[in-house]
């Protein structure tokens, strides 16, 4: 298939009901758009816009969906909140991007929410925006402790200072709760906490987090992975 071709798939899981994957995004907007096996009708909407960027990010996002379902074809619904839907396919989907990765987590039995993001160091200025006090305190904390371990020079080039990495973690799961919701009434910092984990001893772990909703408080597990210089992370199913 044209797709396994032009489209390199450097991260897949098949956990029971879910399918979650990560390509880069390397191909030209040619072959990827072909490779998106989109309606008509989208294709018309994504070709009137004027960043090539954001179309070979549209474009992959689709391209992946196809590959992980085995679809001939590809038609994305929004509803009001612009929270994402497969036609024809009574599951939930997620789409994240960056210039460099799209990622893409199906799942069949619950909703479902996955964030990717590039580290760097502006998300340093925003971060009483989206958290907690307990949450930054953890955060400073935790990222003393590793340079006290590991000696980094917070500056040193090409090495992302740990609380930086922390901050990134925290963003990506507080926007893949929300995108689980798909709600604009959850707020990020006030409704949405991340408890804190060992963050440092792992390349990947399940972490857990709770959610404020109006009938009461949801406990949720996630996951993060690290690609390269960028951070993902994904819900789990809840138990049935």
């Amino acid at each position: 298939m044209f797709i396994f071709a032009i489209m390199p798939l450097i991260f897949e899981k098949k956990p029971p009901s879910s399918r979650i994957g990560v390509w880069h995004i390397l191909e030209t907007e040619i072959e990827l758009k072909a490779a998106s096996r989109i309606a008509p009708e989208d294709l018309e909407i994504a070709e009137t816009w004027k960043n090539e960027s954001r179309r070979k990010q549209w474009f992959a996002c689709r391209a992946l969906l196809a590959h992980l379902l085995g679809l001939p074809s590809v038609k994305i619904s929004y509803d009001e909140h612009q929270k994402p839907s497969l036609d024809n396919f009574s599951g939930h989907i997620s789409f994240s991007h960056t210039t460099e990765y799209a990622a893409v987590l199906v799942n069949e039995n619950d909703r479902a929410g996955i964030d990717i993001e590039k580290l760097g160091p502006r998300i340093e200025r925003v971060a009483d925006r989206f958290l907690q006090e307990d949450e930054l305190k953890h955060i400073s904390e935790a990222a003393e402790q590793q340079l006290k371990k590991t000696g980094l020079n917070a500056g040193a080039q090409g090495q992302c200072h740990p609380h930086t990495e922390l901050l990134y973690l925290y963003w990506c799961s507080k926007e893949a709760l929300y995108k689980y919701y798909g709600k604009p009434s959850i707020d990020l910092k006030n409704d949405i906490h991340i408890s804190p984990f060992d963050y440092f001893c792992n390349s990947q772990a399940t972490f857990a987090a709770m959610v404020n909703v109006p009938e009461g408080v949801a406990n949720h597990e996630l996951r993060f992975e690290r690609i390269g210089d960028h951070m993902f992370v994904y819900t789990l199913s809840k138990p049935e």
